[in-house]
């Protein structure tokens, strides 16, 4: 599986489901697909299995831009470099 993405609406959230590799190829419809949400966004990233560099840099620009992250592995984590809470 190379990436696969769904939405899901949670509460007064827009919840991005991120399964998959997020590989370069794979970031201009992760942005388009959070660039089109109107409410808060959530990322869901119980499902990723492994990001490249691209995939990385896309996903801390996103926590930049203020999507929060739900399901963060270790390995996630370690290559976000930044402590996030597990099972958010």
């Amino acid at each position: 599986m190379d990436l696969r993405l769904s939405v899901s609406r949670e509460a007064e959230s827009t919840v991005v489901h991120v399964d998959g590799r997020l590989a370069v190829h794979g970031v201009r419809d992760l942005e388009g697909t959070v660039g089109g949400a109107t409410d808060p966004v959530i990322l869901d990233l119980t499902n990723l299995l492994s990001a490249d560099d691209a995939g990385v840099a896309a996903l801390r620009l996103l926590i930049g831009r203020g999507v929060q992250l739900r399901g963060t592995s270790p390995y996630v984590s370690l290559l976000l470099r930044v402590d996030l809470p597990q099972g958010r």
